[in-house]
């Protein structure tokens, strides 16, 4: 597991070396960004386009590990006492396969799945292997060795909508640069997340509480996604979520902006981009308010002057203005 606190790290095989000696350098590297042992071969002679690259980010209780392989074999020995939960996401795996129970097996992209490491397993990876790599310590998740191994037999869960709906946007979210500042918040989410999926898998109730960091971000990432359709309303969020109403905005207790605040400065922020823009600049308003998600024109005036204080003839006026006042919206929406 990762520090108490956020690190980042990326690799690239330094192009000075030969390249047996960049894959010993990989080797190296993988050897310590991945927390079970494993043997890293080369499948054959190293090419001289030989050139993996990975990011890394840890934290409390978790590490988020994105790789893409060189040719590479690797074998792991079973390990009973390791506390991780894993899951991989295969984003890209041309004629790769994977020894995950005796039997090796070709792993077909994309797919997501939980990795069982309590005992052997093995994989073979050609040229072009995109993999991202969660762990999560199982800790107080309710996922023991039992538990673990009917996670692991679930063959692909890229179409599982507590999949979809909150892991995948932590997942994206994490590997985005300047994460290792939110290291810790990341590791809440990612728990809560993990904490969802494996209790729908198990079919076991989880606590409503542990579920909430990783809702709120999908549902901020929903809003980010979706602000700017005129149709989006509360009612349609908490559908979209398979939650009631009163659980959305019980989300949002205690933050910084709401539900209907979110929308109205992301919609804000959205009509000052466009008002500045040198191709929409000269739209006429009603023109602007259609595509920020306004339903009319009047709506647009008032969250523009509840945002910046100003109407739009007066920001209009003022280009450098506008550009503050979206800076500013955008850092309360990164809040």
């Amino acid at each position: 597991m990762g520090p108490d606190h956020g690190f980042r790290r990326l690799y690239d095989v330094p192009a000075r070396l030969s390249p047996s000696q960049r894959f010993e350098h990989w080797r190296h590297w993988y050897g310590q960004a991945v927390d079970t042992p494993v043997r890293l071969e080369a499948t054959g002679p190293v090419s001289l386009r030989f050139s993996p690259s990975a990011a890394s980010l840890t934290g409390p209780g978790f590490s988020l590990i994105e790789l893409r392989n060189g040719p590479a074999a690797g074998f792991w020995g079973a390990n009973p006492d390791l506390n991780d939960l894993r899951l991989a996401y295969f984003v890209k795996a041309p004629s790769a396969t994977y020894d995950f129970s005796g039997e090796p097996a070709p792993i077909s992209a994309p797919r997501i799945r939980f990795l069982d490491l309590s005992r052997d397993g093995a994989f073979r990876a050609p040229a072009g292997m995109h993999i991202i790599q969660l762990n999560v310590d199982r800790t107080g998740i309710g996922v023991d060795g039992k538990a673990m191994k009917r996670l692991a037999e679930v063959e692909n869960l890229i179409q599982h909508p507590v999949l979809r709906s909150l892991l995948m946007p932590v997942l994206l979210n994490c590997r985005a640069a300047g994460m290792e500042a939110h290291a810790a918040a990341s590791g809440a989410v990612l728990r809560s997340a993990v904490t969802a999926l494996a209790s729908s898998l198990l079919a076991v109730a989880a606590e409503p509480a542990s579920l909430e960091p990783a809702r709120r971000l999908a549902v901020r990432a929903y809003l980010d996604r979706s602000y700017a359709s005129a149709d989006l309303s509360a009612e349609a969020i908490a559908e979209h979520f398979h939650i009631s109403r009163r659980t959305l905005f019980s989300l949002f207790e205690g933050e910084e902006l709401g539900i209907g605040a979110r929308l109205r400065v992301l919609r804000a922020a959205r009509a000052l981009e466009l008002l500045l823009g040198q191709e929409w600049r000269h739209q006429p308003v009603d023109w602007i308010a259609a595509r920020a998600g306004f339903s009319n024109t009047q709506a647009l005036r008032r969250a523009l002057k509840e945002t910046t204080g100003l109407g739009v003839r007066e920001l209009r006026e003022n280009a450098s203005v506008m550009e503050g006042h979206l800076g500013r919206l955008r850092q309360t929406l990164r809040a």
